[in-house]
């Protein structure tokens, strides 16, 4: 996957968005990829309380203050591979989740998101031809928002992440017509938290439930990842690919990686 940028991203919150984004960053730093991750989630971010057992404080610089043209590529993203004892390179770029630079956001104008958009590709430019990254995965913010939008024009390839839920199907449907089909945008669709005995496709397998999400949606599913319960009841900043790489949650997200290689080169 060689200078490859692939967004993360949801219809709604509470998919699992973020834990897939770290966790295939892991996944392929380990396997001697190197690996770019950003927290495009500006308005609720998360990636700098589940790297805070290995950043030390204070962050230097934040993505919102490369985003304001007050820091250059270099100096926002932080090298944390010999702190997991990684194969490749992770570097990250974490958002600032003071409330003031949240609440900053709300009155940014259009004018400043086009600059925004041109500030990231620049920052992708530097990571892939000057910094050694060969893939950069973008955790965005769910929904349809400036810097979800940004993201899906800066990307080869979209991961939609989505469970089972008629609410969360619905909004990831709506998002696929509105924002990535209108782009003409490379997308597949990830199933998460999947029950092996959902309400609503009772008993069917999960090659079942994929086929038929993939006829609803109309866009390739690329994993159905069941709902592992010993998951949802750790703590966010507990990193499963570190801490328990041999999970079957784990082995799920490297099929799933090895998927994304294939339709990122296809």
């Amino acid at each position: 996957m060689k200078g490859k940028a692939i967004s993360i991203h949801s219809a709604r919150g509470g998919t699992g968005k973020t834990v897939i984004a770290v966790n295939l960053a892991v996944i392929l730093a380990s396997k001697g990829c190197n690996v770019g991750l950003l927290d495009l989630d500006l308005r609720a971010p998360s990636l700098s309380t589940i790297f805070s057992k290995v950043i030390e404080p204070p962050v230097r610089y934040w993505l919102n203050d490369y985003l304001n043209g007050q820091c250059t590529e270099e100096q926002v993203m932080i090298n944390v591979s010999k702190k997991y004892n990684l194969e490749g390179e992770l570097l990250i770029g974490l958002a600032n989740p003071a409330v003031d630079a949240i609440r900053s956001l709300l009155g940014k104008s259009s004018a400043w998101e086009v600059t925004a958009v041109k500030k990231l590709f620049s920052l992708l430019s530097r990571l892939f031809e000057d910094m050694g990254i060969d893939v950069c995965l973008l955790d965005t913010s769910p929904g349809i928002q400036y810097s979800s939008i940004n993201s899906a024009v800066s990307s080869d390839l979209t991961i939609v992440v989505t469970t089972l839920d008629s609410l969360d199907l619905k909004g990831t449907e709506t998002m696929l017509i509105d924002l990535y089909d209108a782009l003409a945008r490379k997308t597949a669709v990830l199933i998460n938290k999947y029950s092996p005995e959902p309400r609503m496709f009772h008993g069917e397998s999960s090659k079942g439930i994929a086929s038929r999400v993939e006829g609803i949606l109309k866009h390739p599913v690329i994993g159905v990842i069941p709902c592992f319960c010993d998951v949802l009841e750790r703590e966010r900043a507990i990193i499963m690919a570190i801490e328990d790489p041999k999970h079957p949650f784990i082995s799920e997200l490297e099929d799933v990686a090895e998927k994304i290689d294939k339709i990122v080169k296809g």
